[in-house]
């Protein structure tokens, strides 16, 4: 026995065949509504109502939307978000916006530098000194001098006589003494 598929035209039918008329049916439902098409009139007048729509919608073409227009909008409906310009930000657009502004404020910088310079200009010192200050401060480096050549000699004699000798050279002598001993141990 055959048994005939009726096909009932509910929600999960029309979205079939919805997407078949758009183009977007798998092929499985693109035969299930193609074949209930077939046996139901009331699909198939469905199923061609939706391909002219589809057909209908293909030929509109997508219109230009101005940039103008949707700029308009964008700043109409969707919030500024909230800068902190600060002085010098101000200061700078200011400034490097305009050209003319830009050169009177280098004039300006550059004429007050120059000036400043000019007003402030250091201060010339000169001094004389006398032949006794100059004997005075001689002795006191030769003193100085002195002092430190005979730091460097008692550095020099604390290194030579107790560092090298006790602390270096003893424990080095010590061991070299222990190595001889051990080879003329296993020698005999």
């Amino acid at each position: 026995m055959n048994r005939k598929k009726s096909f009932k035209l509910n929600e999960e039918m029309i979205n079939k065949i919805i997407s078949v008329a758009y183009g977007d049916a798998k092929l499985i439902d693109k035969f299930i509504v193609m074949r209930a098409a077939a046996q139901n009139p009331e699909i198939r007048e469905t199923l061609y109502s939706y391909k002219k729509t589809a057909k209908e919608i293909e030929v509109l073409c997508e219109e230009e939307y101005p940039d103008d227009l949707l700029r308009n909008i964008i700043r109409k409906n969707i919030p500024a978000s909230k800068n902190t310009i600060s002085f010098l930000f101000d200061l700078y657009s200011t400034v490097f916006s305009r050209p003319i502004i830009s050169a009177i404020t280098t004039i300006v910088l550059i004429t007050a530098i120059v000036t400043t310079l000019i007003v402030n200009k250091p201060a010339q010192i000169s001094y004389h000194y006398s032949q006794a200050e100059i004997n005075n401060a001689d002795q006191q480096a030769r003193k100085a001098f002195a002092i430190v050549g005979k730091f460097f000699k008692l550095t020099r004699t604390t290194l030579e006589n107790e560092i090298m000798d006790e602390r270096i050279a003893k424990p080095i002598n010590d061991g070299i003494g222990i190595v001889n001993n051990l080879f003329e141990g296993e020698t005999k």
